[in-house]
């Protein structure tokens, strides 16, 4: 139940909206029309919502006040396009064979098709499951992974549920982030409520693009100022926020690799009870605190635009 990573959309609801979140009844509804299916023998992957706490508990959504979370299951067959190349050849040479020509490229696309669904039947499919926080008066919405397709699905999967409406959108910095990392690291200007971490990667603005990447070192130490010397910025640096969590911020204002500080958890964390619903409900408004805080710093630091 933890937001290992964290994509970051402000988000701007209509008054129906905010109406149906407040309404766990009507909310639950909507997600179960759009819950989660295995994939049908010639489906390649499937999404929809599942339930929040696993199997045995059927909510499909937890909230508190202005906090929601639900949770969304991918599955996706495992497909690799080189089994399909082998298999398409093997067919096309029998076919070639038995009718003493070469075969058209509309006889073998008709061919790869079909081969294909024959894979797909007997294919092997991975689940993958990703958390998604609303926070509906601070407008934001916070989607528990690092790429940025597999979070435009979930945020499909909401637009859906939503009626074709769910107004979310990546943060519009009014300023170039990657040059503003590179600041701080250059001119040693971190702002307070950050520390440093110790892993960064570089990259240069030339068409050759060498990239740089530096796990567990000095980020001040004359090596990584000289790669900035030479003309390399910062597209990714692992940073410390407020002595409560640490992760890697991109370019593209994403959390990566994050992860609360064991003091804050000590601080904040309840005791485990015999309650486990009630004991991941407490994990998730931790992080929800932790994510509001986050999202507004990232907001203020880099002047992010919201409209």
């Amino acid at each position: 139940m933890w937001f290992k990573n964290a994509q970051i959309y402000g988000l701007k609801l209509t008054p129906e909206q905010n109406a149906l979140l407040k309404d766990e009844v009507k909310f639950e509804e909507v997600l179960q029309q759009k819950a989660f299916r295995p994939c049908m023998a010639q489906e390649l992957s499937t999404i929809g919502f599942a339930p929040l706490f696993g199997r045995d508990v059927p909510a499909m959504a937890f909230s508190t006040g202005p906090h929601h979370f639900v949770r969304l299951l991918e599955e996706t067959k495992l497909l690799p396009s080189s089994v399909i190349k082998v298999a398409l050849e093997e067919e096309v040479e029998k076919k070639e064979s038995a009718l003493g020509r070469d075969l058209q490229k509309n006889e073998i696309q008709a061919l790869k098709t079909a081969i294909t669904g024959q894979l797909l039947e007997r294919a092997f499919s991975s689940q993958r499951d990703m958390l998604v926080y609303i926070n509906s008066e601070q407008g934001l919405a916070v989607v528990s992974v690092s790429s940025a397709k597999r979070a435009e699905r979930a945020i499909a999967m909401l637009r859906e549920a939503f009626g074709g409406s769910f107004p979310a959108k990546h943060f519009q910095p009014r300023c170039v982030v990657e040059d503003r990392l590179t600041s701080w690291i250059e001119k040693q200007e971190l702002p307070q409520v950050f520390a440093l971490g110790s892993d960064a990667t570089l990259k240069s603005n030339d068409d050759l693009g060498a990239t740089v990447r530096v796990s567990r070192d000095d980020l001040l130490s004359d090596e990584v100022l000289g790669h900035i010397k030479a003309g390399k910025v910062i597209t990714e640096l692992q940073l410390i926020f407020e002595d409560s969590a640490s992760f890697v911020l991109t370019s593209d204002l994403v959390l990566k690799r994050l992860r609360p500080e064991d003091q804050y958890l000590e601080q904040n964390l309840p005791e485990k009870t015999d309650d486990a619903v009630a004991d991941m409900q407490s994990i998730l408004m931790i992080q929800a605190d932790l994510l509001d805080s986050i999202a507004a710093c990232l907001i203020k630091t880099f002047d992010c635009e919201l409209d």
